[in-house]
């Protein structure tokens, strides 16, 4: 009997405090009036920063500290003038549990996000070259078939999370996309 009401009082305890963190975090489900970038002018190595609905995006951005930040990123590559995003992203199965391309108008949509922003290099003597080169690296996780990481660890570059993604294919063309102010202690990257 002791064993069945400790059972019993740890599950209850995890959910009220599963309940009490949730009620924290900061849920929106817009109602899909918010900010989307039109694919035109976009370019190869584009960066897709995209605040989603999903339970998943709410706590991303939880951890972001605001309900503003961005839950997921991903990068543009155009194949034959048809813009697609290369990205990581967890899925319910092991087949589709990995890097993966899919066309814009499947990712930007009103159906599964709230908001898009697209970045590109500042620098625009170098923007396309440095844009293409990240591409190209994209596809090669892609390629690949990089698993999802969900352990989200730095050290390990044969699974890729989505905005290590785009930090790794940026860093095989020449530019550290993370700030001074990303320490050494820091083990995972974060859409901010």
């Amino acid at each position: 009997m002791l064993f069945i009401e400790y059972s019993w009082q740890r599950k209850f305890v995890f959910c009220t405090a599963f309940v009490l963190v949730a009620s924290q975090l900061p849920f929106d489900f817009p109602s899909g009036h918010g900010d989307f970038p039109s694919p035109d002018g976009i370019q190869s190595g584009d960066i897709v920063f995209i605040h989603g609905k999903s339970f998943r995006s709410a706590v991303v951005r939880f951890l972001e500290g605001g309900n503003r930040s961005y839950s997921h990123v991903g990068l543009v590559v155009l194949e034959n003038g048809r813009p697609f995003i290369i990205h990581a992203d967890p899925a319910h199965d092991a087949a589709t549990d990995r890097v993966m391309k899919q066309p814009w108008d499947a990712v930007i949509s009103p159906a599964h996000i709230a908001a898009a922003a697209i970045f590109r290099v500042a620098d625009t003597s170098t923007a396309d070259r440095l844009g293409i080169q990240a591409a190209t690296i994209a596809q090669r996780f892609l390629s690949a078939a990089l698993p999802f990481d969900h352990e989200f660890s730095l050290t390990t570059p044969q699974k890729l999370y989505c905005t290590e993604l785009v930090w790794r294919a940026y860093m095989a063309a020449g530019i550290d996309l993370r700030d001074s102010s990303f320490g050494s202690d820091r083990k995972y990257l974060l859409p901010s």
